[in-house]
């Protein structure tokens, strides 16, 4: 059991907000999860490495919450330190000519609201990411794409907090892959914001696109049932040439149930909540799908869901 009176002690001489015992259901996209400890809600980098480095001298265990997509809370919650930034919504211009935009987004914007706000400007690059859910700064971590978009095409640097400094390190320094990024291997590395850069394009092909993308992603996804997205990356080509959704259909598991998740019979990447889900009935499908699609086929799905809690004895 850890003591969490010293955290409060220099939070409150520090003025940086938090609550205790926060349930941390309504922070995720599924819906579920018990209650965070500590709820730490810094409002801008100085604050993050601040934090940071106060504890990196306390054994206390630490969880950085985005805007909760692509994230399973267990039913138990997290018995440590959450912290959720607030840095804010709006993109902030730092330069703009005729043919090309500079412009830093905060880590807690919204991504798809960030992305038709700059889209919006006439500039090319960010519409995929009007389709995806949560803030910025888990799209920084996921290094999020689609449609044969990836948001490392855009960007030029990342401000972050790492061993309790304010940094930024360039693009090429982000190890960014495939659902993928030294932020995601490595969790010293906390965002605060990142700094994109787009071309000039044509207004009407930007407002295209983006109808685009909606239309197919209200076609191919679940509708009006809690997610966290894909459950699983798609496969390198060298391992096999199925998507996840069609390897997870070939294991026959399209619409089977555990409890009030389901295996989504409209989209089986996804696994939803039909109302009255636990954390727990979702965590049993995604070893299910796991079991499954390796006994039919010998391919390991690697998971793109990331677990926050306890899942041991599930």
């Amino acid at each position: 059991m850890h003591d969490y009176s010293e955290l409060e002690e220099f939070l409150n001489a520090q003025g940086i907000r938090f609550d205790s015992d926060v349930t941390l259901k309504e922070y995720t996209t599924f819906r579920l999860g018990g209650a965070a400890k500590v709820f730490v809600q810094p409002r801008h980098a100085d604050e993050l490495a601040l934090l940071q480095a106060w504890l990196a001298g306390h054994a206390l265990p630490v969880f950085l919450l985005g805007g909760g997509s692509n994230l399973l809370v267990s039913d138990e919650g997290f018995a440590g330190v959450v912290i959720h930034p607030q840095f804010g919504e709006e993109p902030r211009i730092l330069h703009q000519s005729t043919d090309r935009l500079q412009v830093y987004v905060p880590a807690s914007a919204r991504a798809p609201l960030a992305g038709k706000k700059i889209s919006a400007k006439g500039f090319a690059g960010l519409e995929f990411l009007t389709t995806i859910p949560g803030h910025f700064g888990g799209s920084v971590i996921q290094n999020a794409g689609c449609y044969g978009h990836e948001l490392k095409d855009s960007l030029v640097n990342v401000e972050l907090a790492h061993q309790g400094n304010a940094q930024t390190l360039p693009n090429i320094a982000c190890d960014f892959r495939y659902r993928d990024s030294l932020f995601k291997r490595d969790s010293s590395y906390w965002i605060a914001g990142a700094t994109l850069e787009l071309p000039k394009g044509d207004a009407g092909a930007i407002e295209a696109r983006i109808a685009e993308y909606k239309a197919r992603r209200i076609a191919s996804q679940p509708k009006n049932r809690r997610s966290a997205g894909s459950i699983f990356k798609n496969p390198p080509a060298d391992i096999s040439d199925k998507k996840a959704w069609q390897l997870i259909e070939a294991a026959n598991l399209r619409g089977v149930k555990e409890g009030g998740a389901e295996i989504s019979a409209e989209h089986c990447n996804f696994i939803v909540n039909n109302g009255h889900a636990t954390a727990a009935d979702v965590y049993k499908l995604i070893r299910l799908a796991e079991q499954r699609v390796f006994e039919a086929t010998g391919v390991r799905l690697e998971r793109e869901v990331v677990l926050v809690g306890n899942f041991a004895e599930l």
